[in-house]
């Protein structure tokens, strides 16, 4: 089968998978497949290519039933009751699933036949990585039906596996609707919710972006803005696809969710510590973009501020970003000043075993830098 046919028709298949996931909300998994009619032809020559295509990618089809391969988990896999299943059918989801028609027919094939609970928390999550925009399994339809299946199961965590495996498909029309459904019949969780709205944000188009964040930043979720920040840190260019108004609610959150240190002082976690130096980093990403600043200096200007908890400057001091930092750390420059409060800080709690770890840590960082700078 040529792949310029299969594409073809995939194509036309996919101009109709919005309407029936959206529009046919009581219709069954199973329903036999409903083609998309054929755009009007330009020629009978048109009609002919277009039904020889049609022609090949439905005998594909057909081989594919009828030639199962052993070697395929999915079509391997036998059904086991419980957590033993949910096991395998992870093991086979992490090793990786073939995007073949046989692997999409053998995970249907598994729901048709009835499976535990457990397992179909599994098989939700591969249901979901068989779907993709170029449909290679020519089961992209039916995939999103099966998921929307389970997302009306009566067993909460399937229902929320489900609705997770969904939303990482990325953004498709009513995706927001489905989360905020599934958060009103308390199946996803704040955190889940919002988390949610935040990985599809920057996938959605812009006027559905801007409304997603919106609804983010007013419920001042700290995961969320997690995910926000860590998206901006690991590529600064997802910026350019956010509006001035998805901006300025990313700040706004990023300003209400600033992540607080124990109030005990000698408390130094890992766990704080990354979360703030994530926070840090995207803040002044964001206002480099607004303001035209370089992001080391505004991280520099805000750490240097009088009062400044110790413990984000370490935070921030034991970063990989805080490299090009650390070379400046001339004596009497900001820098030294801040590597100066953190070794300070660090000379007071000497029974802190992780404070101290990151004391030698920052040190290393500092004899580095300098060796480099030379």
């Amino acid at each position: 089968m040529k792949k310029a046919g299969v594409l073809a028709i995939a194509g036309l298949a996919l101009a109709g998978v919005v309407w029936v996931v959206f529009g046919w909300q009581h219709l069954a998994s199973t329903v036999p497949r409903q083609e998309a009619p054929a755009p009007a032809s330009r020629g009978a020559e048109q009609d002919a290519s277009a039904a020889a295509a049609a022609g090949r990618y439905a005998a594909a089809i057909t081989i594919a039933r009828n030639s199962p391969d052993p070697h395929n988990p999915l079509v391997a896999y036998v059904p086991k009751p419980g957590i033993a299943g949910r096991n395998e059918l992870d093991r086979i989801f992490a090793q990786g699933v073939p995007l073949t028609t046989q692997s999409a027919l053998a995970a249907r094939a598994l729901l048709q036949r009835g499976l535990s609970d457990d397992e179909k928390v599994a098989l939700a999550r591969i249901l979901a990585r068989l779907y993709a925009p170029d449909d290679p399994t020519g089961f992209n339809a039916e995939l999103l039906l099966d998921l929307r299946g389970l997302m009306g199961d009566a067993n909460r965590q399937v229902a929320r596996s489900a609705v997770l495996s969904f939303s990482r498909l990325g953004y498709l029309p009513g995706s927001d609707a489905l989360l905020k459904d599934a958060f009103d019949k308390q199946i996803l969780g704040r955190d889940d919710y919002y988390g949610e709205l935040a990985h599809m944000a920057p996938l959605a188009p812009a006027r559905v972006q801007d409304e997603l964040l919106s609804t983010v930043r007013a419920s001042s979720n700290a995961y969320a803005a997690d995910i926000l920040a860590h998206a901006v840190n690991d590529n600064p260019k997802v910026l350019n696809g956010y509006s001035a108004h998805a901006l300025g609610e990313i700040i706004e959150l990023l300003s209400r969710t600033e992540p607080r240190f124990p109030s005990a002082t000698g408390e130094f976690g890992l766990t704080d510590a990354v979360r703030y130096a994530n926070w840090l980093r995207a803040t002044a990403q964001l206002e480099s973009r607004i303001h035209g600043i370089d992001p080391d200096r505004a991280i520099v200007d805000r750490l240097g501020l009088p009062g400044t908890d110790p413990r984000k400057i370490t935070a921030y001091l034991l970063t990989s970003e805080a490299s090009s930092l650390l070379s400046s750390a001339r004596l009497g420059s900001p820098a030294s000043g801040l590597v100066a409060a953190s070794n300070q800080y660090a000379a007071q709690y000497p029974g802190n075993k992780s404070l101290q770890s990151a004391a030698q840590e920052i040190a290393q960082k500092v004899a580095r830098a300098k060796g480099t700078g030379r």
